[in-house]
């Protein structure tokens, strides 16, 4: 990690569906929680871990892509729009108790620099949002700054719905690892968890 979060900034992340719709977010002290709304890309999978046949996609509308996981006998879905992705999720739950679905997110580590005191904390994250919206053809489902009490720390994260898009954000060659966006500029990365393998890294190697 090229800056290393504070201990009051670090967030612990439980991903849990509620009403088949979000996925909600924790901070440490579990005092406050943020909706994600849904994003492009599904994780299904089997519980059994038995292979899934992947003639139940053929029929979803807005299918854009489809890429298999053989390790863990699961496939990563990318849907045209939101809309898509939640009517998928929808029909593919109802298909077989065995069946998981689930909404795929990744997590993109960025350094920001020229900010101070005056810098509004709500502008600075819609720039950066309609930043990344617009060049790399992402859903921003959630954006944070990280602050020491009102003081800016130059850094944060934000999640968003495609692999494609991450993948954009992070090219050295053609893509937006480095950013300038006004007087700011910094540098995404990827974000660095090393408690857990995700499904989604597990997506990125396959």
């Amino acid at each position: 990690m090229p800056t290393k979060q504070t201990k009051s900034e670090t967030t612990k992340f439980t991903k849990t569906h509620k009403n088949e719709k979000v996925v909600e977010e924790y901070n440490e002290d579990k005092s406050k929680k943020t909706v994600h709304k849904p994003g492009r890309t599904l994780l299904v999978k089997s519980v059994s871990g038995n292979k899934v046949n992947s003639s139940l996609f053929d029929n979803l509308e807005g299918l854009k892509s489809q890429t298999e996981t053989k390790s863990t006998s699961s496939y990563f879905l990318t849907f045209n729009t939101v809309s898509d992705a939640v009517n998928a999720y929808k029909k593919l739950k109802n298909v077989s108790s065995d069946l998981r679905v689930k909404y795929s997110y990744y997590r993109v580590f960025f350094t920001m620099n020229g900010l101070t005191e005056a810098s509004d904390y709500n502008q600075v994250k819609k720039d950066l949002m309609e930043l990344v919206n617009k060049n790399a053809g992402a859903t921003v489902l959630y954006c944070k700054l990280y602050r020491q009490e009102t003081k800016f720390l130059g850094c944060g994260d934000f999640t968003i719905d495609t692999l494609d898009a991450m993948n954009t954000l992070l090219s050295k060659e053609g893509g937006l690892k480095d950013y300038s966006m006004g007087s700011l500029s910094g540098t995404f990365y990827r974000y660095n968890n090393k408690k857990e393998k995700t499904d989604d890294n597990l997506e990125s190697n396959a």
